[in-house]
């Protein structure tokens, strides 16, 4: 029987957890995390045994998959690296990969070689083992991103793994995926906490609440994700997300100018633009 040690049993970890449970694969599940997550995970079924000790949690795993906050990743890698098995492979569900490539390379020794790094592109709002979904993954794709010959090797393993998610498996380098993400996850993120933040601090906050329809729920609906967890991501990733953020800016003072000085013509252009392209996305 496979053993897989998932450190972060939160609506990552949690839910391939689940997704491996529902689609009947036949595996020995280890859940890790802080608190009391760990022991909610394994009232629910979703892990076979309860970690707050990720030393602990590795022993014996064929799997190790790290789904914590990227800033906490180094210091979990190293404190996992003498634990694990000579031919144990690993993998993390980080929002960036750049600086987590670099940790696994800094951490790991020898099991940088049996380390791919990986990207689930899917989520919530919502925290905790009990916000686990089982199909959180289908349909959804998830990055990898070897840097080696070595890490492509484990590729086709860690396809296997993943199949009954129903997840559509990516590569990529790091490089990209993380100037890929900036633009269509890591900024926009900080736009609705930025559009979150500007109403709450307004006059009008509580009426917003009581009156607003679908379209600023709609668009504002990920400002409810962890203030740390998107503060670290955004932080970490920082030169790509500025660059988004300057393209942005741009358009944001292209509307703002148009409003001001009354120029219809300017500002269906600049609506225009987002308008054809978010008729693309579907």
């Amino acid at each position: 029987m496979v053993r897989i040690a998932i450190i972060g049993i939160g609506l990552i970890g949690g839910s391939l957890a689940a997704a491996l449970r529902a689609r009947g694969v036949t595996a020995s599940i280890a859940g890790c995390a802080p608190g009391d997550d760990a022991a909610r995970a394994r009232e629910l079924g979703l892990v076979d045994d309860a970690f707050t000790d990720p030393v602990a949690a590795v022993q014996g795993a064929d799997w190790v998959v790290l789904a914590a906050p990227v800033p906490a990743m180094e210091t979990l890698m190293r404190a996992i690296a003498p634990a694990l098995g000579a031919a144990t492979r690993i993998t993390d569900c980080g929002s960036t990969k750049r600086s987590v490539v670099e940790s696994a390379r800094n951490a790991l020794g020898a099991a940088f070689s049996r380390y791919v790094a990986g990207h689930p592109i899917a989520g919530s709002e919502r925290s905790g083992p009990d916000a686990t979904n089982p199909d959180l993954f289908r349909g959804r794709r998830w990055v990898l991103c070897p840097v080696n010959d070595a890490q492509r090797e484990h590729c086709g393993a860690l396809r296997r793994l993943l199949e009954p998610t129903g997840a559509v498996i990516s590569d990529m380098t790091p490089e990209a995926h993380d100037r890929l993400f900036a633009e269509v996850s890591h900024w926009p993120h900080a736009v609705a906490f930025a559009l979150g933040a500007a109403i709450a601090r307004g006059g009008l906050a509580d009426s917003a609440i009581e009156f607003s329809g679908g379209g600023l729920r709609d668009t504002s609906r990920i400002a409810a994700s962890s203030p740390d967890l998107w503060a670290g991501i955004l932080l970490d990733n920082a030169d790509a997300v500025l660059e988004s953020a300057g393209r942005y800016r741009t358009e944001l003072d292209r509307i703002i100018g148009a409003i001001e000085s009354r120029d219809r013509a300017t500002l269906i252009d600049a609506l225009e633009a987002a308008s054809r392209w978010r008729r693309r996305l579907g």
